[in-house]
């Protein structure tokens, strides 16, 4: 899946909340997704054990 396509499935109306939410917080929205990974991740082995091998 392409950035366009995933960015095209997200309603307008998360993307402002998220900008929202990003921009409270002084980060870039790429910066929010990897927080949020990162805190899912953190709760979950699963979630962080498929992170890892994504990365390799």
């Amino acid at each position: 899946m392409t950035t366009k396509t995933v960015s095209a499935a997200v309603p307008a109306a998360v993307k402002a909340e998220a900008a929202a939410v990003a921009a409270a917080h002084g980060m870039s929205m790429a910066a929010l997704l990897r927080e949020l990974l990162a805190r899912v991740a953190a709760r979950d082995a699963e979630t962080l054990a498929w992170l890892d091998k994504a990365r390799r």
